[in-house]
């Protein structure tokens, strides 16, 4: 190296190590004018371009690297963040590939790989990687917390748990490790441990030192305005990771547009063989086609199943944006003018926050995927009803509450007639009062299951039934039961069967379903009540605590609603006592049945909630929470 590019190398440095990247650039591109084989100095001048964010040229400048030292460590590893940064996975995964090849001691490179590898959906991949990384640096935390993330997509919870734990021990004050150890004892339902841990995770979560999954926490927690707090902390945590926070961008669409259909646009991660999907299907197929535009924009890798299929046939227009970036997948939404564009995601996995940040549509709506706000200032409404979002709940909203005349469930006219199954082929007593409840398992909490084994107690030869969890989840229950004075073998568990009408059909042998608080049953509760099933419920004060309330309420069965845990028991042990009441709310519940599933009068309803959204936006208004008034109950 000349004396002269060794000068303006050293001032390239300088200018790098102060953050100022465009000079360090300037001076690196001056230097390579009299050194343009030497190796340093390419390098050096990739890093910048990583630093003014110039991803495609820095990925040509680690190239040009590479032509020089093909071994290069840190120009084949940053070649392949760099790629990682733009998305583009295959091309990183193989640049990856790369690196551990020629330097298999590289744990840095592995760890990446194992990034990309969970990005391309691959997380058994994605753990070999992890455990590579674990075997090099055997005390890291970060090595061990990341392994526990993959183990907590696989639903390895149990694993996770002892992965985290380690992690947390070596690094007491991480409050990301925390959280996530949290979701693990969760899961895997270990109350022990998790109650342990609940003084030091909700005040953290509360003053913002730790980001934990909302969705977690609206099982712990039924405070709407710490909900809020901890649903602000993860946005705010998400959009730096897109290095959108505390970015005040202008909005991509500025304006309301003047369509003759309004265009619009479903943005989901979900369009597959999921809940959301199945509630949505029915919708999208009954929009008015003279009035809306229907378009499908979905986030998600495609699985190829039949309510896949169906989504794609109902929309309009069907568009994957799984691969693209968030400011490309907001610039296609602008492109197409969609006036409305609905998150079917809130703070679920899956959700692309950055692409609502860019604000691509003139409206933004958030509906369905998450019973909770999503603490995000960019998005205008939250789509609920009267019964699961008040609007005392006002305050603990970040959107502007738009309240359906009548529930706010879509409910999906494909969904088959329960297939009748006797209590044997159920694996049931034929005698004994059943309670049951099938919500997922990590809902249940201990002053819950207080509530369930004390009616145990009190109805004797009763059951309770719900869902098989593995044997170790299981042994879990029945030693909780055991603790509280019931034999184990008074608890059933439900393993699966071999079709979802068959699943329906056995619900109907159950006598009494129990609800989860905080959390309620959401399409558990759904398929109970198609089933015929009654259920009592606990309503809370949020929106996650209060649906099952509003299913019993349209369907005119309010005295299943409890108003505090006291009354919730009462009403449950005088519903077991009481076999000839409990007949006449069956027959009350079968009568019903059309009230709470009448899809039509549901289309109508969130069409004219729409319309109203547009008609706003084109007269100028500001974005206001309304009800929308009750519609037509003649079916369409």
């Amino acid at each position: 190296m000349t004396n002269t590019a060794e000068q303006q190398f050293r001032q390239g440095m300088a200018a790098a190590e102060a953050g100022d990247f465009a000079a360090a650039l300037a001076a690196f591109d001056r230097a390579l004018k009299t050194a343009p084989q030497v190796l340093a100095i390419h390098f050096s001048r990739a890093n910048a371009l990583v630093g003014l964010r110039r991803l495609e040229e820095a990925v040509k400048a680690y190239e040009d690297c590479l032509a020089l030292d093909p071994s290069h460590a840190g120009a084949l590893n940053n070649h392949a963040m760099a790629l990682v940064q733009l998305q583009r996975w295959h091309d990183a995964l193989q640049a990856l590939a790369g690196v551990v090849a020629k330097h298999p001691q590289m744990a840095d490179a592995w760890m990446n790989r194992a990034g990309v590898l969970q990005a391309l959906g691959r997380p058994e991949e994605a753990l070999q990687s992890m455990e590579q990384v674990i075997r090099l640096r055997p005390g890291d935390a970060r090595a061990l917390y990341n392994a526990g993330l993959i183990l907590l997509l696989l639903n390895r919870f149990d694993q996770a748990q002892q992965v985290l734990s380690q992690a947390l021990r070596i690094a007491p004050n991480q409050g990301d490790i925390l959280a996530s150890l949290v979701s693990a004892q969760l899961r895997a339902c270990d109350w022990d441990a998790l109650e342990g841990v609940l003084p030091r995770l909700l005040p953290a979560v509360r003053d913002g030192s730790v980001v934990l999954a909302p969705v977690n926490l609206l099982t712990l927690s039924d405070d709407p305005e710490l909900q809020k707090r901890c649903a602000q902390t993860n946005t705010k945590r998400s959009l730096a990771a897109a290095a959108l926070a505390g970015t005040n961008l202008e909005p991509m669409a500025k304006t309301p547009y003047r369509h003759d259909r309004i265009r619009v646009g479903y943005l989901s991660s979900d369009f597959r063989d999921h809940p959301v999907a199945a509630q949505l299907c029915g919708l999208l197929e009954r929009h008015d086609r003279s009035r809306f535009d229907v378009i499908g924009l979905s986030a998600g890798k495609p699985d190829g199943s039949s309510k896949y299929h169906r989504i794609v046939k109902a929309c309009d227009s069907f568009h994957d944006v799984s691969g693209m970036g968030s400011r490309e997948a907001a610039s296609l939404i602008r492109e197409m003018e969609i006036d409305i564009l609905v998150d079917l995601n809130g703070q679920t996995l899956g959700w692309r926050p950055a692409i609502l940040k860019y604000r691509p549509a003139p409206v933004i709506a958030t509906f369905l995927g998450y019973a909770g706000t999503t603490g995000a200032d960019f998005i205008d409404y939250i789509i609920g009803d009267p019964h699961v979002t008040p609007f005392a709940l006002a305050s603990a909203m970040s959107e502007k509450i738009v309240q359906l005349p009548d529930s706010f469930w879509p409910t999906d006219p494909m969904t088959p007639q329960p297939e009748p199954l006797s209590r044997a082929q159920a694996g049931l007593p034929q005698d004994a009062f059943v309670f049951c409840c099938f919500n997922s398992n990590h809902k249940i909490r201990p002053a819950i299951f207080d509530i369930w084994m004390r009616l145990l107690a009190a109805v004797p030869g009763s059951m309770f039934w719900m869902r098989d969890g593995g044997s170790t989840m299981n042994a879990r229950f029945r030693h909780q039961a055991e603790i509280r004075g019931i034999g184990p073998d008074r608890l059933v568990f439900a393993g699966r069967v071999d079709s979802f009408a068959q699943h329906l059909g056995r619900q109907a042998q159950a006598d009494l379903f129990l609800d989860t608080y905080p959390y309620n049953a959401h399409v558990t509760a759904s398929d109970a009540l198609w089933a015929g099933l009654p259920m009592v419920t606990l309503r809370g004060e949020s929106f996650v605590s209060r649906v099952s309330a509003g299913f019993l309420a349209n369907l005119g069965l309010e005295e299943l609603i409890a108003a505090a845990p006291e009354d919730y028991e009462a009403t449950a042990l005088a519903l077991a006592r009481d076999r000839p009441r409990l007949s006449d709310i069956r027959r009350r519940l079968a009568a019903a049945r059309g009230t709470l599933f009448d899809l039509p009068r549901f289309v109508r309803g969130i069409e004219a909630a729409f319309l109203e959204m547009q008609q706003r936006a084109l007269n100028g208004r500001a974005v206001e929470a309304f009800r929308v008034p009750p519609q037509s109950t003649l079916s369409s």
